[in-house]
């Protein structure tokens, strides 16, 4: 077994990264995946925030600047299982942070970066972003703010006001690094840094999440919540070996009783019916 030489990046945004001294790691996936330089301000108080070890779901949220200097709310989270709801992230952290009596039009924008381990959907790329937009359904134009509502909203379009989406579908990589936020992918991935690579943060990276370079309490427990995750998929993947079995079983059977059903309309007789499909007669003479 490779000796391991990184911390896993979900038990990092967990325990590490949540620090000011470390902010730069975060700051260079960012920054790689927005394509503009991101500074983050402060760790927001929210409930996805809270003791790390209540919380089931890998989420940070991070109150940033950006390079045009606006105030941007991005929700960093990491999975592995479908537990993943984007929509639920957005709307919680819209929510949290709009307190009584903000008028909505200073609504901070909220960006959902997901790092997603599992097969989501369809599709032949890796990295997908949404935001939202409105067409016309009769002139199909798009509809666009005017002079006095971009200054009201400190935005130039629609699409700057409503949260934007990323998905990354690590799985989907392919090990190819074409540019630096392809290297970014390809450490989260595979946890390994080339030499060669230039990404920003990545060699903060290197330097923080570090194994042998983490304290004792902290080994001890990263130690645990690797062991714990370890013990979570093995259950995961029991329970959909046992659905898959179980479901094979219902389809077998069904497709068994609809053979017979149809061998009987035909008027086959009924020893060669349960010949052919193993039913017992008492379950033939009921269809």
């Amino acid at each position: 077994m490779k000796t391991r030489q990184y911390v896993s990046f979900d038990w990092a945004i967990k325990r590490l990264l949540r620090s000011k001294a470390n902010f730069g790691v975060l700051e260079g996936l960012l920054s790689e995946l927005l394509k503009e330089n991101i500074t983050i301000l402060e760790v927001l108080e929210s409930e996805s925030n809270k003791d790390f070890k209540k919380h089931k779901q890998n989420i940070v949220d991070l109150k940033v600047k950006n390079s045009k200097d606006e105030i941007v709310i991005i929700e960093v989270q990491y999975d592995r299982d479908y537990s993943y709801r984007i929509l639920r992230g957005t709307s919680r952290v819209v929510t949290e942070h709009l307190h009584e009596g903000d008028d909505y039009l200073r609504v901070h924008k909220v960006i959902s970066v997901n790092l997603i381990y599992f097969d989501l959907g369809e599709g032949e790329d890796y990295i997908y972003h949404g935001s939202t937009s409105f067409r016309g359904i009769h002139k199909n134009d798009v509809l666009q703010l005017r002079a006095n509502e971009k200054k009201d909203v400190d935005k130039d379009s629609v699409q700057h006001i409503f949260p934007e989406y990323y998905l990354i579908k690590i799985n989907r990589f392919d090990d190819l690094a074409k540019d630096t936020l392809d290297e970014w992918i390809y450490f989260l991935k595979n946890e390994e840094i080339k030499p060669e690579f230039t990404a920003q943060g990545l060699q903060e990276a290197g330097r923080i999440l570090a194994y042998t370079k983490l304290k004792k309490e902290d080994r001890i427990d990263y130690n645990n919540y690797i062991d714990n995750r370890r013990r979570r998929d093995s259950e995961l993947r029991t329970k959909f070996s046992e659905g898959l079995e179980e479901g094979l079983k219902k389809s077998l059977e069904k497709g068994k009783l609809e053979t017979a059903r149809s061998m009987k309309k035909e008027g086959i007789p009924t020893e060669l019916i349960q010949k052919c499909t193993k039913l017992s007669l008492e379950e033939i003479n009921k269809l």
